[in-house]
């Protein structure tokens, strides 16, 4: 029965096709058209630069992708499936914010605090948790911005990334906070929504219970397995969350470098766990090579950046 809740509150008002999300924040670093006319004088050498092998420039994705759904619902899909999460947890007796690790909660919390206020979502009501599951090598950001971070994901003997590198663990939040920034779980429900996927929406616009169709969905967009729920994304967007989370991290000030650092580090790594960062975010190289190519980009973005606010000193 909750999980028909769950699902049914997803499309509790379904009068809103609303893919208007407002203007993304203005960086620092504009271009004055989709061609490659820079607005910074840089030269033409400069700008070969500022692509990566795709051609694809760091800053130049979509904010308004396609999604039958009101922002306000995936904040409420976000603290349901959280709600859910945390009773889970709280029966198997995990540690919810362990006293040890309250002073990274707090480092992560400040992290987060930043890249959301560059973000193109800074109103979502972020929070944060860290659950006390050391064979967890894994984070996530659910709709809306609720964060989860496993205590396995910084562990020192099959962890992914060092809890005191403050770039690092930018790397991974930045990625996975894109994920609620640019609605890939709402997005991908639309999708499927419009190839019939998920059965007869006139129904649950009035009311009716949620039928299994919807269910079969739902879980194909957020894994509930091994007492963990965990987003799950394709491929398109995952890359969409690495070039975006890249961009939140350089503009909140971290250094780029460390995403790069942290991808090569995951490419090298293999698990068989479908619910550790290594299987849920597959990487043959690809990843960290793309980022490779906006580094340039990424370091004059924060150039541009201390230049403006040094002006404004």
């Amino acid at each position: 029965m909750k999980k028909k809740f769950l699902c049914l509150s997803v499309l509790v008002s379904f009068g809103f096709i609303s893919c208007g999300e407002g203007p993304r924040p203005q960086n620092s670093y504009s271009y004055s058209d989709q061609n490659g006319s820079v607005t910074n004088q840089q030269s033409q050498e400069n700008r070969k630069k500022i692509k990566n092998k795709e051609g694809v420039r760091l800053t130049n994705y979509k904010t308004n992708g396609y999604n039958l759904y009101a922002v306000d619902t995936d904040i409420k899909i976000g603290e349901m499936v959280q709600e859910q999460q945390m009773k889970e947890f709280k029966r198997k007796k995990v540690a919810i914010d362990p006293p040890e690790y309250a002073a990274v909660k707090t480092r992560i919390e400040n992290i987060v605090k930043k890249i959301a206020t560059v973000s193109d979502k800074p109103n979502f009501p972020y929070e944060v948790h860290i659950y006390d599951k050391p064979d967890v090598v894994n984070a996530y950001c659910l709709p809306g911005g609720k964060i989860g971070v496993f205590t396995g994901l910084f562990s020192k003997d099959k962890g992914l990334i060092n809890p005191a590198n403050d770039d690092e663990l930018a790397a991974v939040l930045g990625h996975e906070i894109a994920h609620a920034t640019q609605r890939h779980v709402t997005r991908r429900a639309s999708t499927m929504q419009s190839f019939g996927i998920l059965g007869a929406i006139a129904s649950v616009a009035v009311g009716q219970t949620v039928g299994g169709e919807w269910q079969q969905g739902f879980d194909q967009m957020v894994s509930l397995g091994v007492n963990l729920t965990m987003p799950s994304y394709s491929r398109k967007f995952e890359r969409e969350a690495d070039q975006v989370g890249f961009y939140y991290m350089t503009k909140a000030g971290y250094k780029p470098e460390a995403a790069i650092d942290v991808w090569k580090r995951a490419a090298s790594r293999k698990d068989g766990k479908d619910y550790n960062f290594f299987s849920s975010h597959p990487s043959n190289g690809e990843r960290a090579s793309n980022l490779e190519g906006w580094l340039a980009e990424a370091h004059d973005i924060q150039n541009n950046q201390k230049i403006i606010e040094g002006v404004k000193k």
